[in-house]
């Protein structure tokens, strides 16, 4: 028998694709969902990807190509679905860094409900708008931060009182279930994932440091999946760089588990993170990673030369020493592919779920 069914549960996102934090909303709906939990979803976009559980509100459906008329036309759904639904506690997963947009949405909208608003980005600002009374605001709902970084800041700098540390967290494979190698890619490839944003993901850099490295010799490929504004800058790059057969967008994939779990390793390039999604999928699935040492969330997960490699944050020529190290160096490379997976549980479904429900009670 389901419980917890008569505990109405929202989630609020931009979207349900591209993101981290859209993909943690959307596992969270699922977890939830299981738990027994009422769940909506709440979209701002029609952008509408990720699986999830519980009942869709799609606000970015028939939405007038006149500004403010689309936005009175959601804020009026918005309000029309709440005060319907009347859920018990409003989860927050969007970018919160328009002022005038939150005041209008918390004083019109949020204000009659109980909040938590999740920051996932060591970016704060991104999720925290400026001033005293967004202050208040997040001082009388709970406040969630995907990493020690963030929870610390928003205890320390910000002052809030009700901050929770919730990382994100992976879904264990079943027994028995296989995955089968993708036919799109090499034999031999490194793997990269996320949005094609330069000024975030900074794949224009990562390819120029690919070419630098010894991987092209080495017919060892660069796969990068995602999709994004800066598409067309990185294929004129590719092409310059005389890489078209050697570094491959492969867009958007549902089934990005299958290219990390036949990938000799995952890089990460992010010039700034909070706590990434695939990282943590990568390591369950017994494959290594390579990555910056940013302040927020990959030292989390990764124990330098244990499970990967910790490079010196923003430092392109040290990355691209470990991405010649774990290509040539067979004993430091088999060492953390051996280790790839120990030290997760931490991060399973029971222990981070443990979490989310001290704040639903």
């Amino acid at each position: 028998m389901r419980q917890n069914i008569n505990t109405r549960i929202c989630l609020v996102v931009d979207c349900l694709s591209t993101g981290g934090a859209e993909k943690a909303a959307a596992r969270l709906s699922v977890e939830l969902d299981k738990l027994g939990y009422s769940i909506s979803i709440i979209t701002f976009l029609d952008d509408v990807v990720y699986n999830y559980q519980g009942k869709l509100v799609n606000l970015g459906i028939k939405e007038s190509s006149i500004k403010p008329i689309r936005h009175f036309q959601k804020l009026s759904r918005l309000q029309q679905f709440l005060k319907q639904e009347q859920p018990s506690l409003i989860i927050d997963f969007r970018m919160r860094n328009h002022w005038f947009k939150e005041r209008m949405l918390y004083t019109a909208v949020f204000k009659k409900y109980a909040m938590c608003y999740v920051v996932s980005s060591s970016h704060i600002a991104w999720h925290l708008p400026k001033g005293s009374f967004f202050k208040k605001v997040y001082n009388n709902a709970h406040v969630v931060g995907v990493s020690k970084y963030i929870a610390s800041k928003l205890a320390k700098d910000y002052a809030l009182e009700k901050v929770h540390y919730i990382p994100n967290f992976y879904n264990e494979l079943e027994e028995g279930v296989q995955i089968a190698r993708p036919t799109d890619v090499p034999e031999n490839y490194i793997v990269a994932v996320g949005s094609l944003r330069n000024a975030i993901k900074q794949f224009d850099q990562l390819i120029a440091t690919y070419e630098r490295s010894r991987l092209p010799k080495h017919q060892i490929a660069l796969v990068i999946l995602g999709e994004g504004e800066d598409r067309e800058n990185l294929e004129s790059l590719i092409s310059a760089l005389n890489l078209t057969n050697k570094v491959l967008l492969l867009g958007y994939k549902s089934n990005v588990e299958a290219y990390l779990k036949y990938a000799n390793f995952l890089v990460l390039s992010s010039k700034l993170e909070g706590f990434p999604n695939v990282i943590l999928e990568s390591l369950s699935l017994g494959t290594p990673v390579v990555s910056f040492d940013c302040v927020s969330g990959p030292s989390e997960m990764i124990t330098d030369k244990e499970n990967g490699l910790l490079v010196a944050n923003q430092n392109f020529g040290a990355l691209r020493k470990a991405l010649d190290d774990f290509s040539t160096d067979k004993e430091l490379y088999n060492h953390c592919k051996t280790h790839a997976q120990q030290n997760l549980t931490k991060f399973s479904t029971d222990t981070i779920m443990r979490k989310w429900l001290e704040i639903l009670k």
